[in-house]
């Protein structure tokens, strides 16, 4: 009986000693928590570029250099669009005394990858020439048939990037099903392929006036002519700080692997500065939003 009670006492010491030194043992400091996985687009206000901008970044265009007086540049900003994706981990950090894990901030970090243009330039010319007189077989009544010939060049500067992303993340109670989040995010890289492409177009409608100054609808004649030039670029380098906002769905409650999956929609305002080194420095206004998975390991 003794020896059963020593037992007893023994083992009952044996698992004490082991749940206090569970409970105490401190964690790590960071810990991965999930991965990220989101596809989407980009879309931006162009910086508007000059003639000379555009020689410098394609010195050896044939339609630059052949580019006669009398073109005008309008006013206006230019907008583009692009596709983009990032791949992220998120770090959780622990408490002060090591011994559980905190919710809030999580920390991501990952790479980005977007394409998108830059720069952007166009001007224009209108001439205008006789083209035909039409007599009216009732009244007698002449009018006048014009020939509008519009030439436009332009260019654009584009590149895709590859950067550094990282993003401090504030999310609404991680345990529901719903959750919304924000923080504030930076970007950094280099482009991966950086291009300028020249275009020429030119068309020909006609405009028939009348002798009272009024004119009809203008009908195209067909004569459309359209060429492209492509020329490559140095790479350049690129920063930018944008506010992540987002909603985050887990899709199950029961099963393991899908209480671990979250779908998220997640939109990012941003302020991209990109350094080009034929040119100058830009800086650009641009919205990337997009859908993705995220995963958790905990």
């Amino acid at each position: 009986m003794k020896i059963v009670n020593l037992l007893t006492v023994f083992t009952f010491l044996v698992i004490t000693s082991y749940s206090f030194g569970q409970k105490t043992k401190p964690i790590k400091r960071i810990y991965i928590d999930d991965i990220y996985i989101n596809v989407g687009s980009v879309f931006g206000i162009n910086s508007s570029g000059n003639l000379g901008d555009l020689k410098a970044l394609a010195p050896k265009s044939k339609l630059l250099s052949n580019k006669s007086p009398g073109f005008s540049q309008p006013n206006g900003i230019f907008v583009n669009g692009g596709n983009s994706m990032s791949v992220m981990l998120g770090f959780k950090f622990s408490d002060k005394q090591k011994t559980a894990y905190r919710a809030n901030p999580l920390l991501r970090i990952g790479f980005t990858y977007s394409s998108s243009s830059l720069l952007s330039s166009y001007s224009s010319r209108e001439s205008r020439s006789p083209y035909d007189t039409l007599t009216s077989s009732q009244t007698g009544e002449e009018s006048y048939i014009d020939s509008i010939n519009t030439e436009t060049i332009g260019a654009n500067y584009s590149s895709d990037q590859l950067r550094l992303n990282a993003s401090l993340i504030f999310r609404t109670n991680p345990e529901a099903r719903w959750s919304l989040y924000s923080g504030i995010g930076i970007t950094a890289g280099v482009s991966i392929n950086a291009s300028t492409n020249v275009y020429y177009n030119t068309f020909t409608r006609i405009e028939e006036v009348n002798l009272n100054g009024n004119s009809s609808d203008y009908s195209n004649l067909n004569s459309n002519e359209t060429v492209n030039e492509n020329h490559r670029n140095k790479s350049n380098f690129g920063f930018s700080a944008y506010v992540p906002l987002g909603v985050d769905f887990r899709i199950g409650n029961k099963r393991e692997f899908w209480k671990r999956t979250h779908l998220f929609y997640e939109m990012r305002p941003e302020i991209n500065i990109t350094s080009i080194p034929e040119l100058y420095t830009v800086t650009s206004a641009k919205l990337q939003q997009g859908i993705g998975i995220r995963v958790t390991f905990d």
